[in-house]
């Protein structure tokens, strides 16, 4: 297949192998037709124009080439000037066959505005990098962000024509300024992006130019792709930051009031012999509350038979034993909450724990109790 934008070979009725005679004789026999003093149609300037033009770039071996590659990828309509084509270059703007097109989606004041950035892998990555951030921080809670996301990370693989004309373009340009390892290898990265007859046009480029020792440039996507990710990933660490110090402080706080501070409820005596002995009397940190007889909020009953000491401690002497479901009344606590001091039928005072008391009335409470009024 002959690839011809311009008609250039259909208009000398010639092809890729046709030799310099017969291109001459070709082209004499048809400007002599279409030559405007003879021929008097209105399109006879144009076309003898045409065929001047044609004739000046196949017979030059240089220019025939460009024309071909350049026919792979443009059509009349947006043919460049063959004799005045510029390399695309680096978004540092330097010159290098390693490029590639990459289709970026950037949100800016609520609208979305496509890009087609050319540059290296190098480029991509610290461009894309940059666009997520603006885009994340422009607007990650608009569906319009999620949307150029989606686009940015499925175009990364989806450039191929913009790719293939970039690399052809860079090729002949290269080319033309006899930039040959450079047109050598962007002709060979184009080829991964053509079909079976552009390859072919290729690689018959290729073999026209001497060979180049190189090492592949792979462009690694999933790191293209994961790179846009990023600000998920720093915003997810950042809330696990802060929600496992916010949990650490709660347990924290929780154990701190869950272990209060020792208290001391009773106080050591030293004897004249050294011999170091406890004092019952419990004189302070105890919690009171007013004893009001009438007042039937303050009965707890023993939910099991249990000591009743001297002071808020097991260390203390036991005054007497309580019986299950016996009634008593409650007349202080310690700040912990763990032991209640509590009233027996007698009137006398102890302490007993917390975790075997029950609110209410146990069993009948005898007629003379002092924890209750009598009528």
């Amino acid at each position: 297949m002959i690839y011809d934008a311009l008609e250039y070979f259909s208009l000398l009725e010639c092809n890729e192998q046709t030799d310099e005679t017969t291109l001459k004789i070709n082209f004499r026999e048809k400007a002599k037709y279409w030559h405007p003093d003879r021929n008097k149609s209105k399109d006879a300037l144009e076309t003898f124009q045409k065929l001047s033009k044609a004739y000046d770039v196949l017979k030059d071996k240089k220019l025939k080439t460009i024309y071909i590659l350049l026919s792979l990828i443009y059509t009349a309509a947006d043919f460049p000037n063959i004799t005045r084509l510029n390399t695309y270059k680096s978004a540092q703007g330097f010159e290098t066959p390693y490029l590639r097109v990459f289709s970026i989606e950037q949100l800016r004041k609520g609208k979305l505005k496509t890009e087609n950035l050319i540059g290296t892998y190098e480029d991509a990555l610290d461009f894309l990098k940059k666009n997520t951030f603006k885009n994340f921080i422009n607007g990650f809670w608009s569906p319009k962000f999620y949307q150029a996301l989606r686009h940015n990370i499925k175009q990364i693989t989806r450039n191929n024509a913009e790719n293939l004309k970039l690399l052809v373009h860079n090729a002949a340009a290269f080319y033309d300024e006899n930039k040959l390892d450079f047109a050598y290898l962007s002709a060979l990265q184009a080829k991964e992006y053509a079909s079976a007859e552009q390859q072919e046009v290729l690689q018959n480029f290729l073999n026209q130019l001497p060979a180049v020792q190189h090492q592949s440039v792979s462009i690694d996507t999933k790191k293209l792709r994961a790179i846009q990710l990023r600000p998920f990933f720093k915003t997810f660490a950042l809330l696990c930051i802060i929600a496992f110090a916010v949990v650490a402080f709660l347990l924290f706080e929780r154990q701190s009031l869950s272990k209060p501070d020792k208290i001391e409820y009773y106080q050591t005596v030293k004897l004249s012999d050294g011999e170091e002995i406890l004092d019952d009397l419990v004189t302070a940190k105890i919690f009171n509350i007013p004893i009001d007889k009438t007042d039937t909020k303050m009965l707890f009953y023993l939910t099991s038979n249990q000591p009743v000491m001297h002071g808020p401690s097991e260390k203390f002497d036991i005054i007497t034993k309580a019986h299950k479901g016996q009634t008593v009344r409650l007349t202080g606590y310690t700040p912990d909450k763990l032991w209640f001091r509590i009233m027996l039928d007698n009137g006398e005072m102890g302490f007993i724990k917390r975790q075997y008391l029950k609110q209410g009335i146990g069993n009948a409470i005898p007629e003379k109790s002092q924890i209750i009024s009598n009528p």
